[in-house]
């Protein structure tokens, strides 16, 4: 490989509305961890909230970003065989670094394991790399890779997160099937998945329900598969659902918006014998009791059916999806931002109201 600058740029967050940009030396890699040299690296909702002080999963300070792709800088021959790569070689990392031996991996639920995963696990464990936001990515020994193939640019192959979540939520956990109904609350970058999670599945209709600020997103939506777009604060959302759907409602609900109202919502578009897949921890307007439940859904996994990220399994087809080419993916990518701007990159989905997608990119212009 070529000749690797002996530090890094990261962007650490300090405290709730508090991120530095510090320099970190490159660590030594030895038989079964590797060195990424990141490329892209996508702003997730969870990051933006932990920005602003809610950080269940953040182990403070910390360098920021999970959902990130890059090449293989430096690997050690064990780490090479187990995952199956080599220098040189694109990979995606889950943001998952599980134990392997806790009753949550040992049930093969490994997103649920309490070791602090990447984006979130303090600087102060060496060598402190755990974040995408930063030129270069510690490969820890429990990684979780998937090797990319082909040449589709790194700002839609960080989409694979939001993609591969959006088929699970909608598959697996909502249930949705050929011919159902499928109602997506939320159309940010996860919502979108879903979209294209229910148009993957086979949905005979696809309802996206946002709010009046959200037109551009839900523009977007049509463009990934929707069928239907509602607006929550100007439509009447159950009646227009049952409208379309004859009276039947939907058969398959994702909640993937933020906030207890829509908890709410989602009980009332849901049809007979639906399923609902609650995201959020309703941490935005709302009862205080409906956010505590959504937290206690999410978090321990309990039926109405709380999720908590994707299995591995759910990734390879989310890249296979983004490879394809058969969406407009770049539409939910709207602003490239250097790991120097990182707080721009969190903060322009509430300055711009078209905003769905920042992306941190090391060595990119000035977003």
């Amino acid at each position: 490989m070529s000749s690797v600058s002996s530090t890094t740029k990261a962007a650490v967050l300090v405290g709730p509305g508090e991120l530095d940009i510090r320099e970190f030396p490159l660590p030594e890699i030895g038989e079964d961890d590797g060195l990424l040299r990141v490329e892209a690296t996508g702003v997730c909702g969870s990051d933006i909230a932990a920005y602003h002080g809610h950080n269940p999963f953040y182990e403070l300070p910390c360098v920021m970003g999970h959902e990130l792709v890059g090449r293989i800088e430096r690997i050690g021959p064990a780490a090479a065989e187990r995952w199956g790569v080599n220098e040189g070689d694109r990979i995606v990392v889950e943001e998952y670094l599980p134990c392997g031996t806790c009753r949550s991996c040992l049930a093969g639920a490994y997103q649920m394991c309490k070791v602090p995963r990447y984006g979130g696990k303090s600087i102060h464990v060496a060598p402190g790399l755990f974040g995408g936001y930063s030129d270069y990515l510690y490969l820890h020994p429990q990684s979780i890779v998937h090797r990319v193939e082909g040449d589709t640019p790194a700002e839609l192959v960080q989409l694979y997160i939001p993609i591969s979540n959006g088929l699970h939520w909608v598959q697996d956990t909502a249930e949705a099937k050929i011919g159902s109904t499928v109602a997506v609350i939320g159309p940010g970058p996860h919502g979108l998945g879903a979209v294209i999670g229910a148009r993957e599945a086979g949905a005979r209709t696809v309802i996206l329900i946002g709010l009046e600020r959200d037109s551009a997103r839900l523009e977007v939506g049509l463009e990934l598969g929707a069928d239907h777009v509602l607006r929550s604060d100007v439509d009447d959302v159950a009646d227009a659902v049952a409208e379309i759907t004859g009276g039947q409602m939907a058969d398959a609900v994702v909640n993937a918006a933020d906030s207890a109202l829509t908890i709410e919502l989602a009980f009332a578009v849901a049809g007979d014998r639906a399923h609902i897949a609650q995201v959020g921890y309703g941490g935005g307007a709302g009862d205080a009791g409906l956010r505590s439940l959504a937290e206690i859904l999410v978090t321990r996994r309990i039926t109405l059916r709380g999720v908590l990220g994707r299995p591995a399994a759910a990734v390879p087809a989310a890249l296979r999806i983004i490879e394809s080419g058969r969406y407009p993916l770049e539409r939910m990518c709207t602003g490239t931002f250097p790991v120097e701007e990182t707080e721009k990159a969190l903060t322009a989905i509430t300055t711009d109201p078209a905003a769905i997608r920042s992306i941190v990119v090391p060595g990119a212009a000035s977003g």
